[in-house]
């Protein structure tokens, strides 16, 4: 059969419209697909977490006060020196010149008074306390607080080391404080009160009133059946 009558260029220009406009039919009528994720199921080590903000806190702060009023003289001592109990921080001339002395030893964590002049009778010189008894405070949400338990382990991260620091929880406290959140809405928040049980070498560094991240493990299990979250859905209650 001859075939060459038929192939002219106007019919072979149809053709491929033909098969152009059929593609986009096909392409048009056909059911949409549907992307699938897959995952395996494994078994291994589950944890349920809390992450949020810490301050660090020195459980036995000191404040030394003025006993009398009087005249200061100019305050020598600095933060981060070394004090013993019952050593004079400071002096002040009443009718005589009074020194003022530690109530317990430490480092001076801050020197609210340095000049010389007259003060009044109970104003704040000092802060002392001791470094290495430091607690962190953790701000929890009240409903997050209910579920947390003294013994606890909390994971110390982002206060400036290398590594992770180790914690337990050694009190919830009992009564929730109102806060506004970054969002403005109000919040019920707790103090969860940690203590750091990694050496102290570890964090000799940290001082008091520093940020730290704190991540409380509310339960966790080692050979827990583990799959992806998408993969559940709620029926009911459960």
């Amino acid at each position: 059969m001859n075939l060459r009558p038929y192939l002219t260029r106007r019919n072979i220009l149809y053709a491929v419209a033909g098969v152009f406009l059929l593609t986009l039919i096909y392409l048009g009528i056909r059911p949409d697909t549907i992307s699938v994720e897959a995952a395996p199921v494994v078994r291994g080590a589950f944890e349920e977490t809390i992450t949020e903000d810490g301050v660090t806190r020195i459980r036995e702060k000191f404040t030394i006060l003025a006993p009398v009023s009087g005249v200061l003289q100019r305050v020598t001592t600095h933060p981060g020196d070394e004090i013993r109990s019952g050593q004079p921080v400071a002096t002040i001339r009443w009718d005589y010149l009074r020194p003022v002395q530690a109530p317990a030893g430490g480092r001076v964590l801050r020197v609210l008074r340095e000049d010389a002049g007259p003060i009044e009778m109970g104003t704040p010189i000092m802060e002392i306390g001791d470094p290495g008894s430091l607690e962190i405070v953790l701000d929890l949400l009240s409903a997050d607080a209910v579920r947390a338990r003294p013994g606890d382990i909390v994971r110390i991260q982002r206060w400036g080391g290398h590594t992770a620091l180790e914690g337990k929880v050694r009190l919830i406290e009992p009564h929730a404080l109102t806060r506004v959140s970054a969002l403005g809405v109000e919040e019920q928040r707790v103090n969860a009160l940690i203590d750091i049980t990694s050496p102290p070498e570890e964090w000799s560094t940290l001082g008091d009133n520093f940020r730290v991240e704190c991540t409380l493990i509310l339960t966790r299990e080692d050979n827990a059946l583990k799959i992806p979250s998408g993969a559940v859905f709620r029926e009911g209650d459960d």
